[in-house]
């Protein structure tokens, strides 16, 4: 009886290392920060929130010091990404790509810099990308060059409103971003397509709005249209992403509830 009951609980404590082994899930929703306030100043003080929010929720921050990497390393990204990565906040750099209109050579020149100077970014956010299908292997190439820069890089698209399906059916991005308005998310729908593919492959970056009430029930939304990625702030104006939203806080555990909820 003795044996029978010592087997019984090694096999006990067996299955409860292997449930602890186990990969935790993929979060329901990360908060997707354009970051676009200098590390340093008044600057300093919203970064210092935001790296504390990690330990509530995940976070990808894109890294903005001049419309891109800039020309040389500036010592204070240096340090913020180093604290950044200790925190468990992925960076990922800002490159402009116009429209495809930007010429390849100067896209590539950003992404070069950005592994050159802040080799602990982590991916790249490409800005401006057309919905069109037409210019989904300009961005598939895009993405490869990233992928010979950045090991492991997370890559980010913002047409900024709804794409093709190739780019997200051809992986020109690993995340294409569906909405960035100043207004009518509330009234955004996600076209029928978008159930085919993991939520992990879409983002909605909603700003203008103006009470924790409507960014609680944006967050909701979110949830409800199978969104991966999202950030909504009260800021406005020509740059919206110059500053973390006066509700951040209430922001970070509404993200945190909802990855709870499961």
């Amino acid at each position: 009886m003795r044996r029978i009951l010592f087997t019984a609980l090694l096999l006990l404590l067996a299955g409860f290392a292997v449930a602890g082994a186990r990969p935790a899930a993929k979060p329901r929703l990360t908060l997707l920060v354009p970051a676009y306030f200098y590390p340093g100043g008044k600057g300093a003080a919203e970064w210092d929130r935001l790296l504390a929010a990690a330990d509530e929720a995940p976070i990808v921050a894109i890294v903005n010091p001049a419309s891109g990497p800039g020309k040389r390393r500036d010592p204070n990204y240096t340090a913020v990404l180093k604290r950044a990565k200790a925190a468990g906040v992925r960076t990922i750099g800002y490159v402009s790509t116009r429209y495809a209109k930007r010429p390849l050579a100067d896209v590539f020149g950003d992404v070069d810099a950005w592994a050159r100077f802040y080799p602990d970014v982590e991916g790249i956010f490409f800005d401006e990308q057309p919905s069109d299908f037409k210019f989904v292997d300009h961005y598939g190439r895009l993405s490869a060059y990233v992928r010979t820069k950045i090991r492991g890089a997370l890559i980010i698209a913002n047409p900024g409103t709804l794409c093709d399906e190739l780019y997200v059916k051809r992986s020109a991005a690993d995340v294409e971003t569906l909405f960035e308005n100043g207004r009518g998310f509330d009234a955004f729908k996600m076209p029928a397509w978008t159930r085919a593919y993991s939520r992990r492959r879409f983002a909605a970056l909603p700003y203008a709005v103006k009470t924790a009430e409507q960014m609680t029930a944006f967050v909701r939304l979110a949830q409800e249209r199978r969104l991966g990625y999202l950030y909504v702030t009260d800021d406005g104006g020509r740059n919206p992403w110059d500053r973390l939203p006066t509700y951040w806080d209430k922001l970070v555990k509404q993200v945190h509830a909802a990855n709870a909820a499961g």
